[in-house]
């Protein structure tokens, strides 16, 4: 402690007048008279305190002053910095001679000592004259057997000191002039070395939902009876029951901790200390205290895996649960419980509240492939996880023949996965070798499905025997079927003039039905390009110098796999909206909610007649919606199912549809409390004209409106879930609305539309119909003309090939097509409009056939 040493002073007066008028630096011994008064003096750059042998406490104090001492006083004395960690320290030794009593005893009556320890018993010497020899430990007998040394200061010390010097009585001698001087009996007890075989905990953790008991227990053994206590980190825990027990020399001891409906606060580290004295044993355990019961599932392994037929798949999950009581299944294409001789399911412990499930399936066949749901609940609550198998087989191989018309047509249909590719051999013989057969390039005929492709080939005229090689090749190998044709089998065509002439006159009836269906088909063509596609309203652009706007082709949007969701795992409800192109189905979503659990979810998909245009604009979308991320005012994808059948694009469900219909419903009630509330009123102003018109029956779309709304669905959940998991009946539908909700709702859209803004995304259709309200009456931004009826809906024109909602577009969007954030703000203004006014109209706004001429 800092940079000065400790200095001790000694001032030291005798009966008859002062030894030394001033301190003076005390030597490390110093020896006095009985009767005399000793001042001792500790200096040094902190505060200090002086550590007494044989002392019981320390004396905080710089100064020790002696009056009349006595043999008694014959002790060290240490100064040293009273801070912690200090050791630097200067100490005397005080001699205070008494020929009446030449040692001082500075034990009791019993001294206690720990086994196999030091024993040090402080005999002192009260004069430094007297030769160490002169002391010894009686009786003589004993001590002559064990290790004993002596020193003036410290007094006897015993080497190794062993438990047989218990139940015996000792005491100090020293020998003067032949005279012998005793001190007191003494009783040295020496506890037995303590050893500790073993602490135990049931478990290293504990879970407990609140308001629960937490009891557990530690079992100690020991050659002692020690003690055991508890201890959370930021106190000790008194109250425990405690259970001893002794068989066959060793102590067996239990100390059970018991916590009465638990809380958060009680979570923590609980650690059992063992012992009586340091190094105690310990073993520690968490608890923590949770909301609620849980099941999570998770594995390691690839959620989607592709592998070659009749090889094993060990398929792995890690079950987590409070409480750990659970009941567990295997499901095949969620149709059955597995249970066959091919595979093998284990469920192994890994903790109190771990566990892990291993299907083992052996030598998989096609019959195998799917996908594999993983499935567990306890009293409470339950998860399930699914992996998806696709197994790469050899392809199967059928070839069949044909005549068409006096040609021949052989077809070849290939099945397997991956998807095979099919290569054609001809070979002018009934045996061929690989140097025979040449490849067929003339135009075939192809047709591929999920995992089946057809190919037809077609032969003119045969002059002679052919055989033919159909080849069908994928990931996991090759296979073959061939097939020989001569030219007897083929039909006949005959020569005579009669025949040419009847085949004459067939010709020019089939050329000419030819030409008219021709003619039919390109009329056909013509009608479908002029009519309305489905497009999907939201852009995406780039800005460039000059706030010019640059549109970005949403097709090479990347797409990420991740938000790929497992078909099986949708288990579809009741039509939401229906259009001209598709519509949105309410849905349950296995295995997508929290913990793996089911969540209600709004399904958007295109009706089976869809063409590739319409494909492709879905998953324009999709992509949009993937490139766009999470925002709390805009509908948000959840995931898609995009492989392995049609197209379906997963969002979040809004219970109360759409905010036009919600307001419409609202509207009446809204609009009779609003009445109340001026007739009621008591200033001397009132708006008469203000009562029957401030919310009308419309929106400015008119009452002979043919929209089609986007309905809640208020039909039994149970029926459609069957599940505790439904959540439960939203009740903001029951409830009027007032001013408040209106400018909710108009800032709700605002912070939608300035995220797209950010975004750079456009969304070029702002109106309420496009708004959707879910629960706490949150609005969410979307696009739902999918499934709309724009041919039948008078909100939309038609304007070339395209049908345009004519009333909600900026000038420059109507006239030249130009669409901005600007006339996004434009669309919003016609929003605002709806929300805080239903009149039939707007004020000022022409008509939709003068404002498209």
């Amino acid at each position: 402690m800092g940079t000065a040493a400790l200095t001790l002073l000694i001032l030291i007066s005798v009966r008859d007048g002062l030894k030394n008028q001033d301190p003076v630096p005390a030597k490390s011994e110093e020896v006095i008279e009985a009767g005399s008064s000793v001042t001792l003096k500790c200096a040094g750059n902190g505060t200090v305190k002086w550590i007494v042998q044989g002392g019981k406490k320390d004396i905080r104090n710089d100064t020790i002053l002696i009056r009349k001492a006595s043999f008694k006083d014959t002790k060290t004395y240490s100064c040293v910095y009273d801070a912690p960690g200090s050791v630097e320290n200067v100490a005397v030794h005080l001699f205070v001679k008494d020929s009446s009593n030449y040692l001082n005893a500075l034990f009791g009556v019993v001294i206690r000592f720990d086994e196999h320890q030091d024993a040090v018993i402080p005999c002192l010497l009260t004069d430094p004259s007297i030769p160490e020899s002169a002391v010894s430990l009686e009786p003589l007998d004993y001590f002559k057997k064990v290790t004993t040394e002596f020193d003036a200061k410290k007094g006897f010390t015993i080497r190794n000191v062993q438990t047989d010097l218990n139940d015996h009585t000792f005491r100090c001698t020293v020998t003067v002039n032949g005279k012998k001087k005793d001190t007191h009996s003494m009783r040295i007890y020496v506890e037995k070395e303590e050893i500790i075989h073993s602490v135990f905990l049931p478990s290293n953790e504990y879970i407990r939902i609140q308001g629960e008991d937490f009891v557990t227990n530690c079992t100690a053994k020991s050659n002692a009876k020690i003690q055991i206590a508890w201890d959370n980190g930021t106190k000790t825990i008194e109250e425990t029951e405690m259970k001893y027990s002794f068989v066959d020399g060793i102590w067996t001891i239990t100390s059970i901790l018991s916590i009465r409906s638990v809380s958060y606060e009680d979570s923590g580290n609980y650690t059992c200390v063992a012992g009586n004295k340091e190094p105690s044993r310990k073993r520690s355990a968490n608890l923590q205290v949770i909301e609620k019961a849980f099941v999570h599932v998770s594995t390691s392994q690839n959620r989607s895996i592709s592998q070659l037929t009749g090889l094993d798949e060990e398929l792995t999950v890690d079950v987590e649960a409070y409480p750990s009581q659970l009941s567990w299944q295997w499901l095949h294409n969620n149709t059955g419980i597995i249970k066959n001789v091919s595979s093998l399911s284990k469920w192994e412990h890994r903790g109190p509240y771990r566990h892990q499930s291993i299907l083992t399936l052996y030598r998989m066949n096609a019959n195998e492939t799917g996908t594999y749901t993983f499935y567990a609940n306890n009293s409470e609550t339950s998860a399930s996880l699914s992996v998806e198998i696709k197994l790469f087989g050899t392809p199967s191989v059928i070839m069949e023949q044909y005549s068409v018309n006096g040609s021949h047509e052989i077809k070849c249909t290939s099945k397997g996965y991956t998807l095979p590719a099919i290569t054609w051999l001809l070979c002018f013989n009934t045996s061929c070798s690989d140097e025979e057969k040449v490849p067929f390039t003339d135009e075939l005929r192809q047709d591929t499905q999920e995992d089946v492709v057809i190919s037809v080939m077609r032969l003119e005229k045969l002059n002679d025997t052919v055989t033919i090689f159909c080849l069908a090749s994928n990931i996991a190998g090759t296979a073959s079927d061939k097939m020989t044709i001569t030219k007897a089998i083929l039909p006949v065509v005959a020569s005579s003039t009669k025949e040419a002439e009847k085949f004459s006159s067939m010709f020019i009836v089939v050329a000419a039905g030819a030409a008219f269906f021709f003619l039919l088909s390109v009329f056909f063509i013509y009608k479908y390009k002029q009519k309305p596609k489905f497009e999907v309203r939201w852009q995406m652009v780039q800005v460039t110098e000059g706030n010019q706007y640059i549109c970005i082709d949403p097709t090479q949007l990347p797409y990420n796999e991740r938000w790929e969701f497992p078909r099986a795992n949708l288990q579809f409800g009741k039509t939401i909206g229906a259009g001209a192109f598709g519509k949105v189905m309410e849905a349950t979503a296995f295995g997508m909610g929290k913990d793996d659990s089911a969540l209600r979810v709004a399904v958007k998909m295109l009706k089976p007649s869809a063409h590739t245009d319409e494909k492709e604009a879905l998953m324009s979308e999709l992509k949009i919606l993937s490139h766009l991320g999470h925002h709390d005012n805009i509908v948000n994808l959840l995931g898609a199912c995009t492989s392995g059948g049609p197209i379906l694009v997963i969002t979040e469900y809004c219970q109360h549809g759409d905010l036009l219909n919600f307001l419409r419903r609202k509207a009446e009630i809204m609009n009779n409390n609003f009445t109340a509330a001026l007739a009621n009123s008591t200033s001397d102003y009132k708006n008469m004209a203000v009562e029957g018109k401030y919310l009308g029956s419309n929106s400015g779309l008119g009452n002979d409106s043919s929209y089609i709304d986007m309905k809640p669905v208020t039909s039994n959940r149970a029926s459609t879930l069957e599940n505790p998991l439904v959540e439960e009946e939203d009740m903001d539908d029951h409830l009027p609305l007032d001013l408040h909700d209106l400018l909710n709702f108009s800032l709700q859209v605002a912070q939608g539309m300035s995220f797209l803004a950010t975004k750079n995304c456009i969304h070029r259709d702002v109106a309420a119909r496009n708004v959707l309200v879910t629960h706490g009456r949150m609005a969410k931004i979307c696009d739902f003309g999918l499934a709309r009826d724009i041919e039948n809906d008078s909100n939309y024109v038609v304007k070339g090939n395209a049908r345009l909602p004519v009333k909600w577009m900026a000038p420059e969007s109507i006239f030249d097509c130009i669409y901005t954030v600007q006339s996004d703000v434009w669309s919003y203004g016609i929003l605002l409009w709806e929300i805080f006014s239903l009149e039939a109209h707007i004020p000022g706004l022409l008509s939709t056939e003068s404002s498209t001429r």
